[in-house]
């Protein structure tokens, strides 16, 4: 799986167009095996690495906990 915490140093990246491209196919090869049985796998990357984002950045408030909780729900919500 590609890394959540590398997503901000590769838009950063200006010294080579292969790390880019070695990440991109990372994520996309990530995708498609979330979305294995049901084509959703680009939207549960997205709230998984979002959920992950924001709930580093509010690290040690009570958001912190309810952002993850309430993506976990999401993504286990009808049986998935």
């Amino acid at each position: 799986m590609p890394a959540a915490a590398l997503a901000s140093d590769m838009a950063r990246e200006s010294g080579t167009d292969e790390a880019r491209r070695v990440y991109a196919e990372g994520v996309g090869d990530f995708a498609e095996w979330l979305a294995a049985e049901d084509e959703d796998g680009i939207a549960r990357l997205c709230t998984m690495v979002g959920a992950l984002v924001l709930a580093r950045g509010t690290k040690g408030s009570p958001i912190s906990e309810e952002i993850l909780t309430a993506a976990r729900e999401a993504l286990t919500a009808g049986g998935r």
